[in-house]
């Protein structure tokens, strides 16, 4: 290799190195199965809660498909904002955390996809009978 490109790598590692990394708690079984994603989401939030840090599943409708994802604040005091899914992993956005529709929008903006968010919200906002299978009473 010449010095160049010795010099490429060493920069390359340092900035590596400098970036903020997502936090564990993201399960290794994650990501692998087809259609799970809301189990995936919820599983992926309990991780990063048992990890301190703030995560909230996030519904993400469209007039066409629905999707859940996980959104976090990391690292702990600095608070920034990510998006984590099965299919693209923890991404950052930017939004306002108390916003679902706003993090939805600014998700679907990372992936350059064009497609009107009809609705977005939290999972821990709707009341419990919703959460509920509808045969329970």
């Amino acid at each position: 290799m010449n010095t160049l490109s010795k010099l490429c790598v060493c920069l390359g590692l340092f900035l590596v190195g400098c970036t903020s990394t997502p936090p564990s708690g993201v399960p290794e079984w994650a990501g692998s199965y087809k259609k799970a994603c809301l189990p995936e989401a919820i599983a992926v939030a309990q991780g990063l809660r048992q990890s301190g840090v703030q995560a909230k599943v996030l519904s993400i409708h469209t007039k066409n498909w629905g999707h859940a994802t996980c959104a976090y604040l990391y690292p702990p005091g600095k608070n920034r904002l990510w998006v984590w899914d099965s299919h693209w992993q923890s991404i950052p956005v930017k939004a306002w955390w108390n916003d679902p529709k706003s993090i939805a929008k600014a998700w679907m903006d990372y992936r350059y996809d064009e497609t009107p968010v009809e609705s977005a919200w939290f999972q821990e906002d709707l009341p419990a009978r919703e959460l509920l299978p509808q045969t329970i009473k």
